[in-house]
């Protein structure tokens, strides 16, 4: 039985040396309940094998395309900069979409002109997943982002947004480039809809290029945002100052009850021989 075809959407799909996982990444993109007109499959410089694997996919939607390796956001804009549609669907090579997101995804953008982006609730799975809660991201306004990434990777949106901000800035090549870019987004006046429903599968690594950012490249990388968005965090102090009043009173509350739990107690009372120890060699 024929599926409906949404002739709005492209799905771009950045793949470097995810052979392992690629087919898996498609596959979900081609069982959606409305399949786009086209998807794009940007190798960017991948290995031997990866390449074998992406020459050997036969499907009328999909293209492979082959660019010497330039990083993600330069795989993402060579993509979109190809798409003709109203609408960019991105998708990472190791992750997945259920099979409605498409669907409920384009209804959202149809009925909602004030939208520009649209995500939705995921789950971890893979090697290096330890969450097992489903993931519920609460992005919606500009103010939402100030302080951390509130959105998802991979989503909807709608090419005329890529357009404005001038596409994925490569200065992020070493992570964080969807929070610059949903931020770039939001600030222009476009609100993003988060669906509640976990739609997305998000492969988590024990090495990643998302592990590496932050490890590696966080205070970097966020400095960079904050000068990149200077004008929108100094129109903004007054919200970030209140978030971050709140976030330290939570953490405050959390450590007064672990100190109050069981367990911090039978610690500190295993601990008292040793402190008394201690004192009486100090006064010796």
């Amino acid at each position: 039985m024929a599926k409906n075809v949404s002739n709005n959407v492209t799905v771009i799909i950045p793949c470097y040396n995810d052979g392992a996982y690629v087919l898996e990444a498609l596959q979900s993109v081609l069982t959606q309940t409305i399949l786009p007109s086209k998807i794009y499959i940007i190798d960017d410089g991948s290995n031997t094998e990866t390449k074998e694997i992406l020459r050997n996919i036969s499907n009328e939607r999909v293209e492979i395309l082959f660019i010497k390796n330039q990083g993600v956001c330069t795989a993402r804009n060579y993509g979109i900069n190809k798409a003709t549609t109203k609408y960019i669907l991105t998708l990472d090579a190791d992750d997945s979409f259920e099979n409605t997101f498409i669907e409920k995804s384009v209804y959202i953008l149809d009925n909602n002109t004030e939208v520009g982006v649209v995500c939705c609730f995921y789950k971890e799975f893979g090697e290096g997943a330890v969450n097992k809660d489903i993931i519920k991201p609460q992005g919606r306004a500009v103010t939402d982002f100030l302080t951390k990434n509130n959105g998802v990777a991979s989503a909807l949106f709608r090419k005329e947004c890529w357009v404005e901000v001038g596409g994925y800035d490569t200065q992020f090549e070493n992570g964080y480039e969807d929070w610059d870019f949903w931020l770039s987004i939001l600030k222009n006046s476009w609100k993003m809809e988060i669906i509640k429903e976990p739609l997305f599968n998000y492969r988590k690594k024990k090495s990643s290029r998302d592990t590496t950012a932050i490890a590696l490249y966080d205070e970097e990388l966020r400095m960079k945002i904050f000068k990149k968005h200077k004008d929108l965090y100094t129109k903004n102090l007054d919200f970030i100052l209140q978030q971050m009043i709140y976030k330290n009173n939570i953490a405050q509350n959390q450590l007064e009850k672990l100190q109050k739990g069981r367990e911090y107690r039978l610690g500190h009372s295993l601990l008292l021989p040793i402190k008394f120890l201690k004192q009486l060699v100090s006064t010796k």
